[in-house]
């Protein structure tokens, strides 16, 4: 299989992903060991997967153009050295200052990953068989966020934390070599000179917003950092817009949500993809500090929405995907997930911890549906020319929504447990902070099943094989 061009594409892509989110989601788990190595408050430590977050967030606006104008493959190229590069500085950093420089290293390199190597795989691949593209990586990109927490842990515990990034080296010196000698140089004409008011407007505008979202809930949505970050980077992206659609050829085609099928597919991912992380957010707390569990007790309860998402993307998603469509499979999977999302509020301080796995993997049953439905047909109606800028706008989009949901559920919680007395309030009463965090969850993926109403399956037709 993997001597036709587009598995190879594929397998590289794979690579890439999987070693991002796993680093992502392991360093999560070592931030408290890293407090202690260098002796500082946990505010401080928060920085290491901020700052990477961050830098991420920066840099996805301009990497489609970018792959677009130096080419993909020497891009993905570049992208796979930086992160190879910023892991190796990690494992070797003597202070806090020297990681969190590295992690930005690493930052630059991930932000530039994931849209040009989904250019680059959907440009491999036909539309009749984006499904299978789909589900290509959607059987990574569901089960890594389950590995990375597990593998961290067993590193941190048994190794060092320095582990957690070393580990990068072997798999990205592969995903380097294969990435060399597989892919093919493609670049797009016309794409004008670089756009370097769209790059500051959109580097500074997306990050502001982004810290704003992810520390508000710490500092407080009303202090001076959090208002003056939400004011400035709320001003660059309205500038930004005004920018970009004035330019023939701008970093960041905002044009592109004239597209009937882009734009509603934006809209539905944005709402989904803000309540499924915003419940990967919530579980744990809710396991770990209400309930008294161990941080592989709260994975271990997680993992089976991998199992379940895994398990209809990859079995029977694409089949469902061809013989239903993505508008109706949108909008039963965003109903189905919702009514389950609200169905973890009826836990309560004795819920057993199977009945809670059990749960999750129903969450995950329709979340698969959701997940190949979107990824399959967000670019369905965008010509190869302009994947690369639209697979930039796209993840943009998700990495707001990400910060978004995080940033809601964290707001839910602590304004209950205020109400409710703060952190020393009793469980019985501190339970009910998550229950509201779980219902806003639920609210908030909601209103997808009514923009997926508005799909129109034409539109995917040649994702379905019916053009």
């Amino acid at each position: 299989m993997l001597s036709q061009y587009k598995y190879r594409v594929m397998a590289v892509y794979i690579i890439g992903l999987s070693m991002t989110i796993i680093d992502g989601t392991a360093v999560n788990v070592a931030l408290p060991t890293l407090a202690d190595q260098f002796g500082v408050a946990s505010t401080e430590i928060e920085w290491v997967a901020l700052s990477y977050l961050l830098t991420l967030a920066a840099v996805i606006p301009a990497a489609g153009w970018m792959g677009d104008r130096f080419g993909t493959k020497r891009m993905f190229l570049l992208a796979l050295t930086l992160f190879v590069t910023g892991s190796l500085l990690c494992g070797a950093s003597q202070s806090l200052a020297q990681l969190i420089g590295s992690r930005v290293i690493q930052g630059l390199g991930a932000g530039l990953i994931t849209p040009i190597g989904s250019a680059m795989l959907f440009r491999a691949f036909p539309l009749s068989e984006r499904a299978t593209a789909t589900v290509g990586v959607l059987s990574v990109a569901v089960v890594s966020p389950a590995v990375g927490p597990v593998l961290g842990g067993v590193l941190v515990d048994n190794a060092s934390w320095r582990w957690i990034f070393l580990i990068n080296l072997p798999i990205g010196l592969t995903g380097l070599a294969l990435a060399w000698r597989w892919l093919r140089e493609e670049s797009q004409s016309n794409i004008g000179t670089l756009d370097f008011g769209g790059l500051i407007l959109s580097a500074s505008g997306v990050s502001l917003l982004i810290f704003a979202l992810s520390t508000g809930p710490d500092f407080g949505w009303s202090s001076a950092p959090i208002v003056a970050s939400a004011v400035i980077g709320s001003l660059a992206l309205v500038a930004l817009v005004v920018l970009e659609l004035r330019l023939e050829a701008p970093m960041l085609d905002l044009r592109l949500f004239a597209d009937r099928l882009f734009r509603i597919i934006n809209i539905t991912g944005a709402l989904i993809y803000a309540g499924f992380f915003g419940w990967i957010f919530i579980v744990p707390l809710y396991l770990q500090d209400l309930r008294g569990f161990t941080a592989t007790q709260s994975g271990m309860a997680q993992a089976p929405q991998a199992v379940g998402i895994f398990i209809v993307s990859t079995l029977i998603g694409k089949r469902l995907y061809k013989a239903v469509g993505p508008r109706r499979l949108l909008i039963v999977g965003a109903v189905l997930t919702a009514v389950i999302t609200a169905g973890f509020a009826s836990f309560d301080l004795d819920t057993p911890l199977w009945i809670i796995g059990v749960g999750s993997f129903l969450r995950g049953v329709p979340m698969g549906m959701v997940f190949v439905s979107i990824q399959t047909a967000v670019y369905a109606s965008i010509s190869n020319a302009d994947t690369g800028r639209a697979t930039s706008v796209f993840n943009t989009q998700r990495q707001f929504a990400f910060a978004s949901g995080v940033a809601l559920a964290a707001t839910v919680i602590a304004l209950r447990l205020d109400a409710s007395g703060g952190p020393s309030a009793p469980d019985a009463e501190a339970l009910n902070a998550y229950r509201w965090a779980f219902i806003a969850m639920a609210a908030v993926m909601a209103p997808a099943a009514i923009a997926s109403y508005f799909i129109h399956d034409e539109d995917a037709a040649a994702t379905r094989g019916l053009a």
